[in-house]
């Protein structure tokens, strides 16, 4: 008789079996055939039809599935809630004698495995269900100790009952579990062998990318001061398994940007789950939705010339993976965006030009000759007509410092004054925070007393 021993931990009577490392190995068919061969030489029947022409069988399985945070949360309870708990899933066929299932991370299963030798004169033979040593339990599995279901404590049919919930570092892999049953008392009448796959999906990450989702890598703005931006990013789970979040990169927001405390409320999907794809399920588990969050921002004074490169990261529920997009953000000297309600003697005051609001619309009544492509002013037919929000004027034209030349002296050369300089150029501190090559706004002629010394000398 085959001594159970030769199976170690495999033995059905004890208590619980867990794996010790999840190898993806299928137990080769000619090691089964090797082993059938040498129980049958060691039964004294051999040289006749050995278990009369019948072998017990181990049954197709049967599975439930939990996912937590769902209506089919292993605890049965979902926000305090009672809820249904797991559902049955479907078992499906992958090739001779293997079945597959399909799982996620924060998900249970729960699956029957059942023998039964019911040919007649067998029905009272008590069997033995082993798991094989190779490719074992996956890790954190549990394979219970064997059920005899038969009358009067009989081992035929007999069951198994295997559950695993796999962790964060187990997906993307297919695990496998084999058996086979071996009657007691005919223990040259060993079935064949059935192996069930257990496939641990990873999530499957993208960007949703449109004209108002989810800009382009790298995709450049260049925003004046008082320019307001929305940007929105919305990420999915290609597979619908996951939810997904997004979150900015930390320390890679603008000064004073805003982003959405959560997702996005959206209409729930009326599209079944794919691991529930059961046309009933009681109650209907549903696919997962996309993620977006918006980042918002007013562009205050003083970041003038400064770059910016704002980067946000979508990942699942479980941290399994990760992707991430950037943009790029300039806020450009010598612009300034229209705020509603704004007029061009109230830009004047604010940045203490001069009193002519005229000098300001001359800088601005026509289309600019080299202009920013992505910061391009607006021309305005009326001078009445420029608050309309979010359009950009000229504050007046750039100038670049060459080596050698001092705030005072281009204040004078201009016939402006440095305070009006500074004014317009906030990232200039003091007369001594430029230097060659330094790019200033300038707006001419806005000293009047040297207007003045210009028309008394005419």
């Amino acid at each position: 008789p085959l001594n159970p021993a030769t199976y170690q931990q495999l033995s059905p009577s004890a208590p619980q079996a867990t794996g010790s490392s999840a190898r993806r190995f299928i137990l080769r068919s000619e090691h089964l055939a090797l082993l059938v061969v040498t129980l049958l030489a060691m039964s004294p029947q051999a040289e006749a039809q050995p278990c009369g022409g019948s072998k017990p069988t181990v049954n197709p399985v049967s599975a439930t599935l939990g996912v937590l945070g769902t209506v089919t949360d292993p605890g049965m309870v979902l926000n305090g809630i009672p809820v249904g708990g797991p559902e049955f899933i479907t078992v499906e066929p992958n090739g001779d004698k293997r079945e597959k299932v399909t799982m996620m991370i924060g998900s249970e299963i729960t699956v029957n495995i059942t023998a039964s030798w019911a040919e007649g004169q067998y029905e009272g033979h008590n069997l033995t269900l082993y798991a094989y040593e190779d490719p074992g339990v996956p890790n954190r599995g549990t394979l219970s100790a064997q059920e005899c279901m038969g009358q009067n404590g009989v081992c035929n049919p007999v069951q198994r009952v295997f559950k695993w919930q796999p962790i964060k570092g187990q997906e993307a892999w297919t695990y496998s579990m084999c058996f086979m049953v071996i009657p007691m008392e005919e223990n040259a009448c060993v079935s064949d062998y059935r192996c069930i796959d257990f496939v641990v999906k990873a999530s499957n990450l993208t960007w949703d990318r449109s004209v108002t989702l989810t800009p382009e890598p790298e995709q450049e703005y260049h925003l004046p001061v008082g320019c307001h931006l929305d940007l929105c990013f919305q990420a999915r789970d290609i597979d619908t398994l996951y939810d997904v979040d997004v979150q900015p990169v930390s320390g890679t927001l603008p000064p004073a940007a805003q982003f959405d405390v959560a997702c996005e409320a959206m209409t729930p999907s009326m599209e079944l789950h794919p691991l529930f794809p059961a046309s009933d399920p009681q109650p209907a588990i549903y696919k997962t939705n996309p993620c977006k969050r918006c980042m918002h921002w007013d562009v205050p004074s003083g970041l003038e010339t400064l770059s910016y490169k704002p980067c946000f990261r979508a990942t699942d529920k479980y941290t399994l993976r990760t992707i991430e997009t950037c943009v790029e953000i300039e806020v450009p000297k010598c612009k300034y965006c229209v705020q509603q309600g704004d007029t061009l003697h109230f830009i004047n005051k604010k940045y203490h030009l001069n009193s002519n609001w005229l000098q300001l619309w001359n800088a601005n009544g026509m289309e600019e000759i080299a202009f920013d492509p992505l910061a391009k002013a607006t021309p305005f037919g009326d001078p009445d007509q420029i608050s309309n929000g979010n359009s950009i004027i000229n504050l007046g034209p750039s100038y670049k410092v060459k080596d050698g030349e001092l705030l005072r002296d281009l204040a004078a050369r201009f016939r402006t004054t440095m305070k009006k300089i500074l004014d317009i150029n906030p990232d200039v501190k003091d007369e001594d925070d430029i230097s060659s090559g330094t790019k200033i706004c300038v707006m001419p002629c806005t000293d009047p007393p040297s207007i003045a010394r210009i028309a008394d000398a005419v």
